[in-house]
């Protein structure tokens, strides 16, 4: 959660940046724009297109920040706007990309090629979590990593996702429950081929 200091500062920029201060227009791509990647490869299951999604969002958003009425922070508001430009960018698409599905099989052949106790290790640990989350629903994976790496509340979840705060409860219910089945899963067959 953010605290009142950070929601200041954030406005502060924000305001400077209405302003057309470069410097702090700069400031904010830097600081969103990786979380807004994420975002966008959630949807679009793809670097390219994922880039393409930032680069749209932000100049939406840039082009629109006299309309920001800050009833809400300014990284929810973006992040709608990223989640909307991804949204449409993958009703638009128009070739084949590879699905989640098989990125995250492919994923796995990786993973499990390197077998040995290097499992305890926390890049390990990071890597079956992505593996894990690769196997959950688009909308799900999402939800996880704004609530737990993001540390969004259910509100703003709601509000970057244009959901309600029942659907996005039992998406995180179901996420969570998920995810530790999928972790389960990955790490019994990891245990079995070191053995």
């Amino acid at each position: 959660m953010a605290t009142h200091r950070e929601n200041k500062q954030e406005n502060e920029i924000w305001n400077k940046a209405i302003n057309g201060d470069i410097n702090s227009i700069a400031d904010l791509v830097n600081t969103y724009k990786d979380f807004s990647f994420t975002i966008a490869k959630s949807v679009v299951a793809n670097n390219e297109d994922a880039e393409e999604v930032v680069q749209d969002a932000f100049m939406k958003a840039f082009a629109a920040l006299g309309k920001f009425k800050q009833a809400s922070r300014f990284s929810t508001w973006l992040y709608r706007i990223v989640y909307n430009t991804a949204l449409t960018k993958l009703k638009n698409r128009k070739t084949p990309t590879v699905s989640i599905d098989q990125q995250s099989e492919t994923e796995q052949d990786e993973a499990t090629e390197n077998h040995g106790w290097n499992l305890v290790k926390d890049a390990e640990r990071k890597r079956y979590v992505r593996l894990a989350l690769n196997r959950l629903s688009k909308e799900d994976r999402l939800v996880l990593i704004l609530h737990y790496i993001e540390e969004k509340n259910i509100a703003e979840i709601c509000e970057i996702l244009g959901a309600g705060k029942s659907a996005i409860k039992m998406r995180l219910l179901r996420g969570r429950k998920q995810l530790e089945a999928e972790l389960g899963l990955l790490l019994n067959h990891e245990t079995r081929n070191l053995l």
